[in-house]
């Protein structure tokens, strides 16, 4: 069994993804519980997983949103019955999206659509099981909210990656093993 070694690079690419994607949750649209906010901040999931890989993106994507449960500037604390949950789901998607996106060889484009949207549905499936738990069965609205909003956040997540590859001159930050 093999420990988990985070670089220190690693880590200065957690800090600064978690913080992003904290900021791109915080510009948020609330709804009415239990379909909890609508906001970009798994576009920017989308983007640490593809370009980080898993480890980078387990960690960003679990501390970010989490952080913004405990507590962000539009809502206060109005969230926090959600951080356990987003600290356990939102590092798994950030796993998943890390860990498929190349899982396809030859096709790297749709390995990570593939990976954003086994992502996003591993998290629904979270959500919705956590919501349910809470709220009893008006979680299903989950389900009819959730996914076509994820179908805009890919859609708006695959031009945005292009012009950042072309900005950073690289396909990947840290390759792909």
């Amino acid at each position: 069994m093999s420990i988990l070694k985070v670089t220190s690079r690693e880590a200065a690419y957690i800090s600064v993804m978690a913080a992003s994607i904290y900021i791109a949750t915080s510009v948020a649209v609330p709804m009415p519980r239990p379909l909890g906010i609508w906001h970009f901040g798994d576009v920017i999931t989308f983007i640490t997983g593809i370009l980080f890989g898993p480890v980078v993106a387990l960690f960003a994507s679990a501390i970010g949103p989490a952080l913004f449960d405990v507590w962000n500037p539009l809502h206060g604390s109005a969230y926090i019955v959600y951080a356990p949950a987003t600290l356990v789901i939102r590092g798994f998607m950030g796993w998943i999206l890390g860990s498929l996106r190349g899982v396809l060889k030859g096709k790297p484009r749709s390995s990570e659509i593939l990976a954003m949207a086994v992502a996003v549905t591993a998290k629904n499936t979270g959500y919705f099981l956590y919501d349910y738990c809470l709220y009893g069965p008006v979680a299903y609205l989950d389900l009819i909210t959730f996914f076509p909003m994820d179908a805009l956040y890919i859609i708006v997540t695959v031009p945005v990656l292009a012009a950042l590859r072309r900005l950073l001159g690289t396909e990947y930050i840290i390759p792909i093993r």
